[in-house]
This record gives C-alpha cells, structure tokens and sequence, in this order.
C-alpha cells in the first residue's frame, strides 16, 4: 500500500483532529498528552498548548516527536518528525491556519505555545481490510 498523499493526509487530519503526542524529559522518560491538531497546507501538524506545560519543556531539550492521529475509529495514522515552538511571523501565520480549524481557540493567547510538527515519517493503519492494511515511509511531500 501506497504511503499516504499530502491531500489524504491533510483530509485525514481535518476529518479527525484527535490524537496524541508524545515526547521525552530530558532524562529520556517518555511522556504523552491527547491534544487536537490542526494541519497545514503543507502537512504540518500544529498544536497548541499552555507554556508551562511538560511538553514544551520536552520540546526545547528534544525536538522529536511523535504523535498518533485517529483515536475513535478503525483508521490511525502515526507520525514521527521535528517539532518547533513557533514565534514572531511564522507563529501569527500558524496561528491563522490553527483558527480556522478550531474557531475560539487560544492559538494567539501569549500564554500558550503554538507548536508544528513537521512530518518526517508516517505509518498508516487501517484496521476495517481483513487483512489490515498498512502503509509507512517517509513522505514524498516533505
């Protein structure tokens, strides 16, 4: 099976904006949290969440990320990659995309980070084919 494309991808985010991301402490604990994630025209995952939390702090000592996407239905998609906490003009223009995918939320509040996720590898699972069907590999869009 094919690995997904950008426009399945982004369709599959938008349809499905549920997931968890995962990250390590600094001492390599790992650790997890369910957020919603918008995405990009690109196929970037952003995320957003308050400044104080774990993950940021995670997020500067260690920029790789994970995250699972589809957590009620027989579809998942696992995502590894690069994450950065955006700033100045990149973060207004995240920002714009995260507010128009969730309307009301805090993605410009200075309080919270807003965080992308650039896809380096990706693992589809389908589990309604008997057998599953699976896909994985590096996205040919980034």
């Amino acid at each position: 099976m094919e690995i997904l494309s950008l426009a399945d991808f982004t369709s599959f985010v938008r349809a499905n904006p549920l997931g968890v991301v995962a990250t390590t402490t600094a001492n390599g604990h790992p650790e997890a949290a369910l957020v919603s994630f918008a995405v990009t025209p690109d196929g970037s995952l952003l995320f957003n969440t308050h400044r104080t939390a774990r993950k940021v702090a995670n997020l500067r000592a260690n920029p790789r990320t994970a995250a699972v996407i589809g957590c009620t239905d027989t579809v998942s998609v696992q995502v590894e990659g690069e994450a950065v906490i955006e700033s100045g003009t990149s973060r207004r223009d995240a920002g714009q995309v995260y507010l128009e995918q969730f309307p009301g939320s805090r993605a410009f509040d200075e309080a919270f980070a807003l965080i992308r996720l650039t896809p380096d590898w990706l693992r589809s699972y389908d589990a309604s084919a008997d057998p599953a069907q699976i896909s994985e590999g590096t996205p040919a869009w980034h």
